[in-house]
């Protein structure tokens, strides 16, 4: 999945977590997610979110500075 330059990795990352976890409760009542995170360059880490559709993410260490200052 590829985003626009200009889009933040990190609020789209939060919102298809949050669609997922809403769809498996509304479907099922139960679930399983699974995120794995690992820094893949000195100023990058990967994030892969994994339930029924699996969503890969890099984001850098300033997206992370400035989504933990809000």
């Amino acid at each position: 999945m590829s985003l626009p330059p200009d889009s933040s990795n990190i609020d789209a990352f939060f919102k298809h977590f949050e669609n997922i976890l809403l769809q498996t409760w509304k479907e099922t009542g139960f679930g399983h997610l699974e995120i794995d995170s690992e820094r893949i360059r000195q100023d990058k880490i990967q994030v892969i979110l994994r339930g029924s559709t699996h969503y890969r993410y890099v984001v850098s260490d300033e997206e992370v500075g400035r989504w933990s200052s809000q």
